[in-house]
C-alpha cells in the first residue's frame, strides 16, 4: 500500500470539489438552509381550531360546560345552529361541532341523559382527535363539580372520511403526489443530460427539426414514461397498499398528470444547468426538499409565518396537495370550484415550465 498514490488521488478529488463551486454550496449551503426551515415548522405552535357550540339544554351543567369548551386555549369557539351544522364544515367556517343536546342535565343528578353529539371534518387528522381531547377535558372538570355526574361518550359523526381513516390514508393522498412529482423529475432531469452528454442533442440540431418540434418531441416522449410511472405508483398506493378513499381515480390520474407535466419541463430546464447526473441530483435539496416542508404536508400553511405562506402558495406540489385531499378524502369532483382553481394553478405551474424548457432547449443548442 503506497500512502503517496492514496494521498494524490484524495488531493485530487478535494481539488475537484473545491473547483465545483454548485457541489460545495449544496454541501454547506443547502443543509444549512433545510435544517433551519425543519427547525422553524417543528416550533410552530398550532393555530386555534374553529369549533362551533350548539347549546340545546338549559339545565346549569350544560351552561357550564359551554364556559369549560369556551375557555380551552386550542378552541376558537363560536355560536352555531342544530341545522346549520354540516354546512358550515363542508364550507370550511368550522372545523368541528359539539352539540349539547336537551336534557344533558340530568347527568348532573346521576340520571340517564342524551350523549353529547360531535360532527368533525374528518378530512383533517387533526380534527377528531384534538376535538374529543379537548371535549374529555371540559367535561371532567364539570363532572368533578357536580356529585354523581358520569362522563358521556359522545357520539361521534365525520362529514368527511370516518374512523376507519388511518394515518396513512391521509397521507397517501400527497404522497402519490410527491413520490409522481420527484421521480419524474429525476427520470426526466437525468434523461435529457444523457442525451446532452452523448452528443445527441447536438445532432438533433443539425437536423431539420425546429426548436418547437424539438421541446415537443422531447417533452411527449418523457412525458409517456411519467405518466406511466405516475399510473403504477397510484394504482400500487390504492389496490395494493389498500388505502380508504372517496372520488374519482380518473380525476385523481388528472392531477397527478397535470403535475407530471410540469416536472418534465422542470427536469428539461434545470438539467441544462448540470454538467453531470450527480449535480442534476443535487437540485433536489433546493428545488423538491422545501416544496415537501411547505405544502401544508406534515404542517398547516396558515400556521406558518405571512413570508412562508406566501413561498407556500408559488409552489406546485402546495396546489396539488389541496386537489388530492379535495377529492381523495373530500370526495369532491371537477365541478368544484376548488378543485378547478387548484388544477388551473397546476396548469399554470405547467406553461411556465413549457417556456422555460424551450429556453433551456435553446440555450442547449448554443
Amino acid at each position: 500500500m503506497n500512502l503517496p498514490r492514496i494521498s494524490a488521488l484524495a488531493l485530487r478529488i478535494a481539488t475537484q470539489f473545491r473547483r465545483d463551486h454548485r457541489t460545495l454550496a449544496m454541501i454547506i449551503v443547502a443543509p444549512m438552509v433545510i435544517l433551519s426551515l425543519l427547525a422553524y415548522l417543528i416550533n410552530l405552535t398550532p393555530s386555534s381550531m374553529q369549533v362551533g357550540v350548539v347549546v340545546e339544554d338549559a339545565s346549569p351543567v350544560a351552561q357550564r360546560l359551554a364556559q369549560e369548551l369556551r375557555a380551552l386555549p386550542l378552541f376558537q369557539t363560536q355560536t352555531a345552529s342544530r341545522d346549520r351544522v354540516e354546512d358550515l364544515i363542508r364550507g370550511g367556517g368550522l372545523e368541528a361541532v359539539i352539540i349539547i343536546p336537551q336534557g344533558y342535565g340530568l347527568r348532573s343528578a346521576g340520571q340517564s341523559g342524551p350523549d353529547l353529539e360531535v360532527v368533525v371534518d374528518g378530512s383533517r387528522s387533526r380534527t377528531a382527535p384534538a376535538v374529543l381531547q379537548g371535549l374529555a377535558r371540559a367535561t371532567a372538570r364539570v363532572a368533578a363539580n357536580q356529585v354523581g355526574a358520569s362522563l358521556p361518550q359522545p357520539q361521534v359523526t365525520y362529514v368527511h372520511a370516518g374512523p376507519e381513516y388511518t394515518t396513512l390514508d391521509y397521507f397517501a393522498p400527497t404522497f402519490i403526489a410527491f413520490f409522481s412529482f420527484l421521480f419524474v423529475y429525476l427520470l426526466t432531469a437525468i434523461g435529457f443530460l444523457r442525451e446532452r452528454s452523448q452528443g445527441t442533442l447536438e445532432r438533433l440540431t443539425a437536423s431539420p427539426l425546429t426548436k418547437a418540434e424539438m421541446v415537443l418531441g422531447y417533452m411527449v416522449g418523457f412525458s409517456i414514461f411519467a405518466l406511466a410511472q405516475a399510473a403504477v405508483i397510484l394504482l400500487f398506493t390504492v389496490y395494493v397498499i389498500g388505502i380508504h378513499y372517496q372520488g374519482n381515480l380518473l380525476i385523481v390520474f388528472l392531477i397527478v398528470a397535470v403535475l407530471s407535466l410540469g416536472a418534465v419541463n422542470m427536469g428539461i430546464f434545470l438539467s441544462t444547468f448540470a454538467a453531470t447526473e450527480l449535480q442534476a441530483v443535487q437540485f433536489i435539496p433546493m428545488v423538491i426538499t422545501p416544496q415537501t416542508l411547505l405544502a401544508g404536508i406534515f404542517w398547516p400553511i396558515p400556521d406558518m409565518h405571512p413570508i412562508f405562506q406566501w413561498l407556500a402558495h408559488l409552489l406546485p406540489l402546495t396546489y396539488a396537495n389541496f386537489a388530492m385531499q379535495e377529492v381523495m378524502v373530500k370526495g369532491k369532483g371537477l365541478l368544484d370550484a376548488s378543485v378547478q382553481a387548484d388544477i388551473g394553478a397546476l396548469l399554470l405551474f405547467a406553461a411556465a415550465q413549457v417556456a422555460l424548457a424551450s429556453f433551456a432547449m435553446r440555450r442547449a443548442r448554443t
